[in-house]
């Protein structure tokens, strides 16, 4: 049986290990056995609330696990080289989509992601990654924009500084030929052409 929906569970994939228990392959991303802790990969799952699950199929402990926005769920397992069980109590988040589903003999489609051979997956929402890869496309087309922003700014500056440097020494150049001619003094400095004055000798070519 194969099935595709929106669930809430504990973010976990499971596969049936060579004893024929459940055995945890991959802890999801995000998800609450990974961000709550308490659980790892090689654990084997014995127990679901209390309800022996040992030799039992998947499609049969899946439902198990699954609940309730918020409800808890106790799993008994036992850790790898370890006869002792672990008892792991878990809240179920609907941040998981089951992508997969199978017994064996039915498989889901290699493009959606699923899970083989007699396993389930629970990933983030293909709804919600594409979201999140639309806000890192903006946000870099924004970084890009900020940056051509700053170049621009830095070029206008460089210019501007320009400028002033040389209105700064035309000025300099202006006041000494005035201070010349208040002396009696010959300048032919050139004022630039702006202006007709007497004392700029291009002026009056």
């Amino acid at each position: 049986m194969s099935v595709q929906e929106q669930i809430v569970g504990i973010g976990v994939v499971l596969e049936p290990s060579a004893t024929g228990n459940l055995q945890v392959t991959k802890l999801v991303p995000g998800g609450p056995a990974q961000m709550q802790g308490g659980m790892a990969v090689g654990d084997v799952l014995i127990a679901v609330d209390g309800s022996d699950v040992r030799g039992m199929s998947l499609d049969k402990v899946a439902p198990l696990i699954r609940g309730s926005v918020g409800t808890q769920v106790s799993l008994t397992i036992l850790r790898p080289g370890s006869s002792e069980s672990v008892s792991v109590t878990l809240t179920r988040q609907p941040t998981a989509k089951l992508v997969g589903l199978s017994s064996g003999r039915e498989r889901m489609p290699k493009d959606d992601g699923a899970a083989h051979g007699g396993s389930f997956e629970e990933t983030i929402p293909k709804q919600t990654l594409d979201k999140l890869r639309q806000l890192r496309l903006t946000m870099e087309q924004e970084r890009i924009a900020v940056a051509k922003e700053r170049e621009q700014s830095a070029r206008m500056q460089a210019t501007l500084e320009d400028q002033v440097e040389k209105l700064e020494s035309r000025c300099k150049q202006l006041l000494q030929a005035l201070e010349d001619l208040s002396e009696g003094k010959t300048t032919h400095i050139d004022c630039g052409h702006r202006y007709l004055v007497p004392w700029c000798s291009k002026c009056n070519a």
